[in-house]
């Protein structure tokens, strides 16, 4: 609705706020020494490595605090003092680790979509650069973006080689890096772009297809644990406890 974007605006910006206040108040130098790892993680992680920094300040200085209130300074929360330290420490790594997993993979389903796009247009008589144009504005996000901008850079005099090198350091997706190179070897060699890009187009979407086999495959093995930790328990308790019950309350 129109009347909650200024709030959400906001709540935004009181949280962005709120998580890079330590940045403030701590020096330049020391910052830069205790976030310099994150530099590298902010890319396609949706977070700014400023965002990253903060929350990791912020878990590493109060994870610990509410373990030992929680254990109220016992002994056993001094012992997970530490370990719940280096959790924090570590929580922006893993946050930024799995929003770049879940970008990388919203773009790898929707490159079949793309290329199949791209094969249309082609097939239709568009040259190269029209049929990237078209198969980057048909398609989704978040692969639209980084399409959107290579063919930016194009119109402002890159070579197509060096947009492709550029949108694959922004995408670092080994099926995207296949599809470029095809288009790329096929201009080189004389090859037709139709019969190049009908061949892709069959090879990504049988390697989705594994893919979705092996995640498949997998699940059985990933409901095991909870299978037996969880749900089997819970299960004899249910089936065996009345009775156990109802035997001791007959014997005593």
């Amino acid at each position: 609705m129109p009347g909650t974007k200024p709030e959400e605006h906001g709540n935004r910006s009181s949280y962005r706020v709120f998580i890079e206040l330590p940045l403030k108040l701590m020096p330049g130098a020391l910052l830069k020494r205790l976030c310099s790892d994150l530099e590298g993680r902010a890319a396609l992680s949706g977070m700014s490595v400023n965002r990253l920094a903060g929350l990791r300040i912020w878990a590493t200085l109060f994870l610990p605090v509410v373990i030992l209130l929680l254990f109220r300074f016992s002994r056993s929360g001094l012992m997970l003092f530490a370990p719940c330290a280096a959790l924090g420490w570590m929580l922006p790594v893993l946050i930024a680790a799995k929003n770049r997993d879940r970008y990388l993979d919203e773009v790898r389903r929707a490159l079949p979509g793309t290329a199949d796009m791209l094969y249309a247009f082609v097939l239709g008589g568009k040259n190269l650069d029209q049929a990237f144009r078209g198969a980057a504005e048909a398609a989704p996000e978040p692969l639209r973006s980084p399409l959107t901008q290579a063919l930016r850079e194009m119109e402002l005099g890159s070579t197509r080689a060096e947009a492709f090198e550029r949108l694959l350091e922004r995408c670092p997706l080994p099926e995207l890096a296949s599809l470029l190179r095809t288009l790329l070897e096929a201009e080189r060699r004389g090859h037709p772009l139709a019969g190049t890009l009908e061949v892709f187009s069959r090879e990504i979407r049988l390697r989705r297809r594994d893919q979705l086999r092996v995640a498949v495959a997998k699940a059985p093995l990933k409901l095991l644990a909870p299978l037996v930790f969880l749900i089997l328990p819970a299960s004899v308790i249910l089936t065996v406890g009345p009775t156990f019950l109802a035997t001791l309350m007959h014997r005593f």
